[in-house]
């Protein structure tokens, strides 16, 4: 037998259709996206060792710690309100470190390369309020933007630096961070994470921190 239904009983069905949708527990409509753009800085440490010397090849082994200043951005989906994935993207800038010669103590003042860094992250969130503290970790590609210099040493040698083959290396980053939200979609956003570059001959390892403002919609 065939029920027919006019247009007023349809208007019906259809609004007590929204309002069950609305009734149901958000985690099944819990995707949530988030944009986020912050800066800080990314302080390197030491790598490289005095036993890597030598002559006319590597006559500065050891690279000093510095803390050049970064910059990014990070795009989330939030699979339910505490578990998330995210892509980010963080470039990091030039800073000077000076380099010595173990073999006569001579020094040189160079600039680091520029590189910039992509991962895919797993992010769980411990509170779903304003303030939302999370754990996060991830991996990707460290891309080295580097080139051939040349310097003037103190002792008045001239020295090259060449920009090595390999430029492109794997990198793992682990940390926490918190969203304190001001509103609905607009937030703030502060993030601190250990990375490590699996680069050839030097592990290179950081501590990076950022802060920044993030968007959800």
């Amino acid at each position: 037998m065939k029920l027919k239904v006019n247009p007023s009983n349809r208007a019906i069905l259809l609004l007590l259709g929204v309002l069950c949708m609305f009734s149901l527990p958000q985690e099944i409509f819990a995707q949530k996206f988030q944009f986020s753009v912050f800066g800080g800085i990314n302080h390197i440490f030491t790598y490289g060792s005095e036993q890597d010397y030598v002559v006319g090849e590597n006559d500065f082994p050891v690279t000093p710690s510095h803390t050049p200043f970064n910059v990014g951005a990070a795009f989330s989906v939030f699979l339910t309100q505490n578990i998330g994935v995210e892509l980010d993207g963080r470039y990091t800038l030039s800073s000077q470190v000076t380099l010595m010669d173990p073999s006569d103590n001579d020094t040189v003042a160079i600039d680091t390369s520029k590189h910039y860094a992509v991962t895919l992250n797993f992010l769980y969130r411990f509170m779903s309020g304003k303030i939302r503290p999370y754990f996060v970790f991830g991996g990707g590609v460290d891309k080295l933007l580097g080139e051939d210099r040349a310097y003037v040493t103190d002792y008045g040698w001239a020295v090259e630096f060449i920009a090595p083959e390999e430029t492109l290396d794997p990198v793992a980053n682990l940390g926490g961070g918190m969203h304190v939200f001001l509103g609905p979609h607009l937030g703030i956003r502060f993030d601190l994470r250990y990375v490590l570059i699996f680069s050839d001959p030097d592990r290179i390892g950081s501590l990076n921190g950022v802060l920044g403002f993030s968007f959800l919609f």
